[in-house]
């Protein structure tokens, strides 16, 4: 069909095309990439010539079929990049934080409080959109920024990168979650144990002298290191018996039917701190426990849900790409962290960006 010789042809102009560039850029042999795209190219420009004259008998259908692909890439990607932009531009700064004081002029309640955005830096703006309207939050905060990676899977001990945004008695944390394209949030409840782990790991190794006690006006993350493989907190199964005098964290997620009866029980795992040592300060200890004390009490995942609008006086191409990104943003399926969140510890704030 000539449509479909068409669609080949492309393919392979394109292939020359790249093939040439390789062989002139990294090969560093100009002389023979012109002399193979001559060759090559111009044995498919012939074909390419014969599927244009029969471009009335369906090889436009291809053309058309690019166009629209094409639209939407472009409107994906630029979509992506203005809201990246956008978010960091009205990011907060740490200094607005530290500037509300050590309650962060809210009411702490109790509980743990994971803020997901998509910086690595600063304080998200829908954030402060929501301490400004409602004032009251968790008593340990935790910022999770998700970074993909290209390779199909990360190691655990490579997962997490944790810091802290602020003085210590703000209970305020910063953790970035890397992954691979192979890698998935399965069990959200896993999730969530991985990263108090990694944060009770992080508050053991900051005691005051090392590189992690340090942070700076921008919150940015100092730990990068293998944060698994310490004593800083004991896991236990939620069905063991134990025999401490430590306060145990037992978490339970009961979901309810729409007939408002319990059904199964879902246990976690549970955290202990280890017996009191010279080795653990009393400040460890008790940040520890504080963080024991919030996991106890239950998560809530904090979402920024964004709106997009076209600014005012936008050409008509313009308009279309918006359009169609605002269209695929409202269509396309959300993260697959969302799918396993439970309805009453997620919250959206709504933000409102002018493209």
């Amino acid at each position: 069909m000539p449509f479909s010789g068409l669609a080949i042809i492309i393919g392979m102009l394109i292939t020359t095309c790249f093939m040439s560039l390789i062989v002139a850029l990294y090969w560093n042999k100009v002389l023979l990439a012109a002399c193979f795209l001559l060759f090559f190219g111009s044995i498919e420009a012939i074909y390419f010539l014969g599927c244009i004259l029969n471009m009335k008998r369906g090889a436009w259908i291809v053309i058309v079929f690019v166009e629209v692909l094409l639209i939407i890439i472009l409107s994906w990607h630029y979509g992506v990049m203005k809201k990246y932009q956008l978010d960091m531009e009205n990011k907060v700064s740490i200094d607005w934080l530290i500037g509300l004081g050590p309650n962060l002029g809210v009411s702490r309640v109790p509980g743990i409080g994971f803020i997901c955005t998509d910086i690595t830096k600063g304080i998200p703006a829908f954030f402060s959109h929501f301490v400004t309207n409602l004032p009251a939050f968790h008593q340990v905060i935790v910022f999770v920024s998700f970074k993909s990676m290209p390779i199909p899977q990360v190691t655990p001990s490579m997962q997490l990168l944790i810091g802290r945004m602020g003085p210590k008695e703000y209970r305020v944390y910063r953790c970035i979650v890397r992954y691979g394209y192979r890698d998935g949030i399965r069990d959200i409840n896993e999730f969530e144990d991985q990263i108090v782990h990694g944060i009770g790991e992080f508050i053991s190794q900051d005691d005051g002298n090392s590189e992690a006690s340090c942070w700076s006006p921008e919150g940015r993350v100092v730990v990068s290191g293998n944060l698994h493989g310490g004593n800083a907190l004991i896991t236990v199964p939620a069905n063991d018996s134990f025999t401490t005098c430590e306060r145990p964290v037992d978490v339970e997620v009961q979901k309810l039917q729409n007939d408002e009866q319990p059904s199964k029980i879902r246990k976690r795992v549970r955290f202990l701190l280890p017996p009191e040592s010279p080795e653990m300060s009393l400040a460890v200890r008790e940040e520890l426990q504080e963080l024991l004390d919030a996991r106890e009490h239950g998560t809530t995942y904090i979402l920024g849900k964004s709106q997009f609008f076209a600014q005012r006086g936008s050409n008509f191409l313009r308009r279309i790409i918006i359009g169609v990104y605002i269209f695929l943003v409202k269509n396309c399926r959300e993260p697959s962290m969302l799918l396993n969140i439970p309805h009453a510890a997620h919250v959206e704030v709504g933000i409102s960006y002018t493209i």
